[in-house]
């Protein structure tokens, strides 16, 4: 069971930042926060596409579900997908991928798992693995010189 902790008088969970890949305490029932580490708006819920929906970005520490009738065109940064309908875009999962059988998914796909059903179709890259650890702009490798 994950570990709680008392934020501002409520239980809290953990998300990581979809901006800076670092971890932040929230309030269980919050919606929308601002990171205390880059300042960029983080977006906590969970989202069901069922109809067609396009934008810059679509990034949530939640998870997305599109459904057979649902059209996504934007890069996604999320928890978990879940595909049904459509999707055109790259996606950076945190958690997986989920390709279902009456899915498409049009782009290329970093994440820890992918999913394919059989009869789903994929056009694209995968990069399948742990998330490299954020970068905080300095270097870890030591230069000697002679």
């Amino acid at each position: 069971m994950p570990s709680t902790s008392k934020v501002r008088g409520g239980a809290a969970k953990q998300v990581v930042c979809t901006h800076c890949e670092r971890p932040i305490e929230v309030g269980r029932r919050a919606m929308s926060i601002f990171c205390p580490h880059c300042k960029k708006r983080l977006i906590l819920e969970d989202y069901k596409i069922t109809s067609y929906y396009a934008v810059r970005e679509f990034s949530t520490c939640g998870d997305i579900v599109v459904e057979k009738k649902g059209h996504v065109v934007a890069p996604i940064k999320v928890g978990t997908l879940t595909v049904k309908g459509k999707v055109q875009g790259t996606v950076s999962a945190r958690v997986g991928v989920k390709l279902m059988k009456t899915g498409s998914l049009q782009g290329d796909i970093e994440a820890p798992s992918f999913v394919i059903e059989p009869g789903a179709a994929y056009d694209g890259f995968v990069k399948i693995g742990p998330a490299e650890p954020p970068s905080n702009g300095k270097s870890t490798a030591k230069i000697k010189r002679s």
